[in-house]
């Protein structure tokens, strides 16, 4: 029995001597996207409704590299055709001349992430970041893999963040933004934009909406970027095709300018600023804007209306721009800006209700970032 049991022991150690032969050697190591592991990125896919017929989509969420070769997302997506609503998530009370109202988000974003992938990356010959999901988040292979391409950024805040775009995501403003051809970005989506840290993505990371009012790192500081935007056309509101266009965000101003203060709310993790002077289309100039902490991780949100909607009352009920956006940290876990998209569902000012106005709706992807991060803003 002795001599039997040591025969069979050896046939399996000869089987696995030739298992671990015919395997091949172990995945390369690949180097991190601008050396950052953790990412936050937004991503869409807008279009002419003449091509698209208002199917817009937009995804916001966090990417994982490793050094295997592996990477991971997990996110939180709109669609325009689900008409996705406004859900109130705290209320400002600020005081001064902010209205106290409800901070509203889009329905589903103070909630757990809603989907996610496992898959690889690698880098092109000409050096693009090249991003295939092969799984779902509980690892069941995708009916067929897509890749995003992405150009890299590195360097930015002295080396403490790096970027990633699709082809055409900056440019200048205007209604006549460039979208890449099926493939040039992705399969899927046709729009991204992303930055990367090797700071955690938990809430440990998040700057507090006090630090962005109260700390001289961030309170003088213009965020600014760019929006890309599917939306009516501003010269022909009317037209049933629709333009996708290049926006501005943020502005000449800052959290903590005495001109313009914004105001921290009294109850809960936000603030709030009256903006005067904007482009509102009323003889009330003024513009009501918030920004607030909702749920784990690097999660804001942002919302704004134009006074003038309210006729009078104190807050508006129904057609703002509700923006979630996820906070950009850098490697010394200091706070850069945003990314973030807006899902924004047309409603009936008598019902409250999503009325399938396909033609006045906003859906986009944006970065609203500090002059450290280098955005490329028109001259």
């Amino acid at each position: 029995m002795v001599t039997r049991s040591a025969g069979v022991m050896a046939a399996i150690m000869a089987l696995l001597a030739t298992m671990l032969v015919t395997a091949g050697p172990a995945q390369a190591a690949s180097p991190l996207p601008g050396g950052k592991a953790n990412w936050v990125v937004s991503v869409g896919y807008l279009d002419l409704a003449t091509k698209n017929n208002y199917r817009n989509w937009v995804r916001l969420g966090y990417y994982a590299f490793r050094n295997d070769g592996t990477v991971t997302t997990n996110y939180w997506t709109w669609n325009q055709r689900e008409q996705p609503k406004r859900v109130n998530a705290m209320t400002a009370n600020c005081g001064g001349t902010v209205p106290t109202c409800p901070v509203r988000t889009v329905d589903g974003f103070t909630d757990d992430p809603m989907g996610g992938y496992q898959g690889t990356f690698t880098y092109t010959p000409d050096d693009r970041l090249a991003v295939t999901w092969t799984k779902t988040a509980a690892g069941t292979a995708l009916g067929q893999p897509v890749t995003e391409y992405w150009n890299v950024t590195t360097g930015l805040a002295d080396g403490r963040a790096a970027r990633i775009t699709s082809p055409t995501f900056y440019g200048a403003y205007g209604n006549d933004v460039a979208i890449p051809a099926p493939g040039t970005f992705s399969t899927y989506a046709n729009f991204g934009v992303g930055y990367g840290s090797n700071a955690s993505l938990g809430r440990e990371s998040r700057a507090t909406m006090s630090q962005l009012v109260n700390d001289p790192r961030y309170n003088s500081e213009p965020y600014r970027g760019a929006y890309v935007v599917a939306k009516a056309s501003s010269s022909v509101p009317a037209t049933r095709t629709g333009i996708v266009g290049r926006e501005g965000t943020g502005g000449a101003w800052s959290f903590g300018a005495a001109s313009n203060p914004w105001r921290l709310c009294a109850g809960s993790p936000c603030m709030g600023w009256l903006q005067p002077n904007t482009s509102c289309a009323s003889t009330d100039k003024n513009r009501v804007r918030y920004i607030g902490e909702v749920g784990g991780g690097r999660r804001n949100t942002e919302e704004y209306w134009c006074r003038s909607l309210a006729q009078g009352k104190p807050c508006y009920a129904y057609n703002s721009h509700p923006r979630p956006m996820l906070q950009v940290i850098d490697d010394a876990g200091e706070f850069q800006g945003w990314v973030g998209v807006e899902a924004f569902t047309h409603v009936s000012t008598r019902t409250g209700l999503p009325d399938s106005s396909w033609v006045e709706g906003y859906w986009g992807i944006f970065d609203m970032v500090s002059t450290g991060l280098r955005p490329e803003l028109p001259s």
